[in-house]
Order: C-alpha cells, then structure tokens, then sequence
C-alpha cells in the first residue's frame, strides 16, 4: 500500500526508500486511512474546504508539494475560510499561543464540535506528513531548506503557565466533550483501542466525535511509538519529548517524560531538558536526536542532512532514523491538538 507520503516524497517502486517504508506497512496504512477519514470523511467542512485549509497550512510548512496537492481541490471561495484561516495559522505557527477564545471564534461562526475536531486534525496532520516528507528527502540525501529559527524557548507552555514538569497532569477540553453515556458502539470500540482510559479521558472524549478520525490516528500513534524493533522504544519517548518542549507542550512532554524515565532513560538529564530547554549537555548520540529532532519540529523544519549524517555517526541505521522521524512528526500532530484544544491542569492535592 503505498500513501501521500511516499507520492509527496517521490518514492518509487522497488527503491531504497520504498524497502525502508515496508518495515512499517501499519505506518503506511494508517496514513492512508487517515487522510481517507479527514479528507473524504462525512463532515460539517466540505471537502473544498478541508482541501483550502490543507494547502494554506502546507504553504505555512513551506512545503510546495503537498500545497499544489491540496490546492488542486481545493474551494477558495468559502466564505467560512476568514474564520478557518486564522485557527489553522495558530495551529500551525503559534501552538504556545492558544486559548479558548480561538475555539468561542469558531463556534460562534457555526462550527459544531465535531467540525472544530475535523479542522484542528486536519492541521495538525498535515504537519505530521509535511515532516514525514522531509525526513524522507534528508535519507535520499536530499537536503532540506534549514536556516528556519527553532524556537528553543515557547512563550508559554500552556494557559495554566505552570512550566514544564514530570509530573502527572490532567487536561481540559475547551470544545464540549461526548457525553459518554450518548456514545455509539462504534465511538465505543475506537475509545478502547485508542487508550485504556480513553472512556474516561476528556482528550479521546472530544476527538471520539470524529470516530473514525481518531481510529486511524491511534492505529498510527501506536505503530510509530510501539512498532517492533527500529529505534529504541526508550529513544523514540526522547525524541517526543523533545518535540514537545520544542512546541511548548507540557501535557506530552510530562507524559513521555515519565516513559523515558521508565525505559532506564537519566531522570535528571529529564529534569534539566524540562527545567532549562533542550540545548542542555548530553551524551552525544542523545544529543543527535535532540539536534533532529528539533530542527524537525521547527515550522517550516529545519533539519537538514548534517543531521541525518550526525545521527549515522552515532551508529544509527536508516530504518532508526526514520522510526525518530516518524515519533517527532507523530508529536507534531499530537502537540497540536493537546495544546489548541484543551490545556493541561495539575491533578488536585
């Protein structure tokens, strides 16, 4: 099965690049999945919307391919696209930025909450794939444009503004929530195989009203982060990590966090990296990754072919370096959506 990416990356039948993409056919197939449930789903956005807001956020990633993708089907003529725009350009550009008053700007221009889940997964998978793409230029030894500036330090991770911490957080949804006891047998069996507290967490509650969205986004959550042999599972939680206190997520980072730290990882290496930013000294082959990964995070991505070439100094294969790639373009869509849509809270004393 072949799906957007290797089309935007050029990846052709038989090659490299197409023999490193099969050791990950779940990756593959749930990319095809979701771009089938985003863009051709059921939804309150047409889809010459969804294609409008696709192109204009792929032009933000300075990503001309999957732009003119998009911007083949896509319906400028909207008069909804004044208000779509500016959510899109926040996703895509200020995820340290956001706050409930984005969400009120869409629902007060008639978006349900459902149509508020379709937009933010859309942008937010669009980053997903653009990285992906670029990730997979660097391994052909194509070099990426670089030179973008990588935020080191996010004006504020999160509303609550509390900093970075490895500890447990909740979250709270800004857009209304499902009512579990109103969900369908089929939100019901996407809640379970997302997460095992999906029935009871506000996050999948919201996303579960665009069902077979987030069945296709936890299919491929799972197989990046989990997938069998590649990358270290340990190494992929560092890189997500990473992304996340490059966007200014602290719901993701303290999560992936406590993951690493139980994956052996040096809790206080964690703590420096939450504390004082990602530029912090560390051995070197972790330095590689954080070096990648945050170059890759950058909107448009900074990463360039030193890096990969840094990463294969270190001993790193090209399946390892595209299981990395794959975790920190995984957080660029779930930094996205934790951050635009809800924001994280303390658990109570």
């Amino acid at each position: 099965m072949r799906d957007v990416i290797d089309d935007i990356a050029g990846i052709g039948a038989g090659s490299d690049l197409d023999a490193l993409r099969a050791l990950r056919p779940d990756v593959r197939a749930a990319t095809a999945g979701s771009e089938d449930a985003i863009f051709a789903g059921p939804s309150g956005l047409s889809p010459g919307e969804r294609h409008a807001v696709a192109a204009h956020v792929a032009r933000l990633h300075d990503d001309p391919r999957l732009q003119a993708r998009h911007a083949a089907l896509a319906d400028t003529t909207s008069p909804r696209l004044p208000v779509l725009y500016p959510f899109a350009e926040l996703l895509t550009l200020h995820t340290d930025q956001a706050s409930p008053a984005a969400i009120r700007a869409l629902t007060e221009a008639g978006l349900a909450p459902r149509d508020i889940v379709m937009l933010a997964q859309l942008v937010a998978y669009v980053a997903y794939v653009s990285r992906m793409g670029v990730a997979l230029d660097l391994l052909a030894g194509r070099d990426g444009a670089g030179g973008t500036a990588v935020p080191l330090h996010p004006r504020s991770p999160g509303t609550a503004d509390f900093g970075f911490t490895a500890d447990s957080l909740d979250w709270e949804a800004w857009a209304p929530i499902l009512d579990i006891a109103q969900a369908t047998p089929e939100q019901l069996a996407i809640l379970d195989a997302s997460h095992a507290s999906a029935r009871i967490s506000p996050y999948y509650l919201l996303l579960v009203q665009e069902p077979a969205v987030l069945r296709e986004r936890s299919k491929l959550f799972n197989t990046i982060m989990y997938g069998p042999r590649g990358a270290s599972r340990a190494e992929r939680e560092f890189a997500s990590v990473i992304e996340s206190r490059i966007n200014g997520c602290p719901y993701c980072a303290s999560v992936h966090a406590q993951r690493w730290a139980q994956l052996k990882g040096d809790p206080a290496l964690m703590a420096r990296i939450l504390a004082e930013g990602v530029e912090v000294e560390m051995p070197p082959r972790l330095r590689a990754i954080a070096d990648f990964a945050a170059r890759l995070s950058a909107t448009p991505p900074a990463a360039a072919a030193s890096d990969v070439a840094h990463l294969r100094a270190q001993g790193m294969n090209d399946a390892e370096i595209l299981d990395i790639a794959a975790a920190v373009a995984m957080f660029a869509w779930a930094n996205r959506l934790m951050q635009t849509l809800g924001e994280p809270r303390r658990k109570p004393a």
